[in-house]
């Protein structure tokens, strides 16, 4: 067979020998150009309509191996803007490389667009925290938006709470019941309709979240009592600081006046029968204090109301 380009005498390739069918055949195809989309808000990225969140240099270049088209099995080698391709045919060893343009844009992704707009499907209504507890729910709400690419609209500061407008109904749905197994929240939920999409009804979600007036180890006075609560539930346990116990159901509780007392970290100095000798970490202060039921040695809590001194386990 002879070569119909230059007549040279051998084995052909659509009538081609290998030099003249490897000059006019593109076996290795590298684009030209490629683009990128960066969010003017945020630090996402959009490749080939999908936006994402890394490191945008090798989603990149894993795109552009994705982009190479070969007749012949080819090893890429990506290197930000430079493509290098090898491999063989017919036993020649076949290179193409090219410096790729990048063309680059900005917008703002999906998300950032949805919270510009003030977009949200639930509202997380926080009733009753106190003040040493909201701080760690801000934080709860933050770590779990983020954990699912979701996001808090808006955060209004009410009377007795917050309102958190929360991007996805999952995520406030998530949070409402972590609030209840974590802190012993109560919640209920209700939806109202908003729209219509693809031919179906839109209902948003307001969780209402009230926190309990009275947890474990809060103090209150009855009847001129200091008690002690030790569980709650349909019923809360209490224990006076003489080791009296009551069992109330919270409508009951509306006759307790809520004590705010200051403990303190105390050592024990000598256990006897009768009680304990401890003294105060701060002041250094010695005092005789009844012995806690559920104290099983090492350092106790002190702390004084109405002029006595009582000790509880740490």
């Amino acid at each position: 067979m002879f070569c119909v380009e230059c007549g040279k005498k051998g084995k052909t390739y659509n009538g081609l020998c290998l030099d003249c069918y490897l000059k006019k055949k593109e076996l290795i195809k590298i684009p030209d150009e490629i683009s990128i989309t960066f969010c003017r808000n945020c630090n996402a990225y959009k490749i080939e309509g999908e936006w994402k969140k890394g490191n945008h240099w090798k989603d990149l270049e894993e795109y552009i191996r994705s982009k190479v088209e070969a007749e012949i099995d080819v090893d890429v080698v990506v290197s930000k803007r430079k493509v290098v391709c090898t491999g063989i045919f017919e036993g020649r060893k076949i290179r193409k490389e090219k410096e790729i343009k990048i063309k680059e844009k900005e917008r703002l992704c999906g998300r950032c667009s949805l919270i510009k707009g003030g977009y949200f499907e639930a509202i997380l209504q926080v009733r009753g925290a106190r003040e040493n507890e909201e701080k760690e729910i801000d934080e709860l709400v933050k770590r779990r938006v983020e954990e699912r690419d979701s996001f808090i609209s808006k955060r209004v500061k009410v009377k007795n709470g917050v309102d958190y407008y929360i991007g996805d109904k999952k995520v406030a749905a998530i949070l409402a019941k972590e609030m209840k197994e974590e802190f012993g929240a109560e919640y209920g939920i209700s939806s109202s309709l908003v729209g219509r999409k693809d031919g179906r009804d839109v209902y948003r979600d307001t969780y209402l979240i009230r926190f309990p007036a009275y947890k474990v180890d809060d103090f209150v006075k009855i009847d001129g009592k200091l008690y002690r609560i030790i569980s709650t539930g349909k019923k809360m346990e209490l224990e006076s600081m003489d080791e009296e116990k009551k069992y109330l159901y919270k409508r009951e509780m509306k006759k307790a006046i809520k004590v705010e007392v200051r403990k303190k970290n105390a050592i024990v100095l000598h256990e006897s029968k009768e009680g304990l000798y401890v003294m105060d970490e701060e002041t250094y202060k010695t005092f005789f204090v009844r012995k806690p039921k559920r104290w099983k040695g090492g350092k106790l809590k002190i702390f004084e109301w109405e002029g006595n001194v009582y000790a509880v386990e740490k």
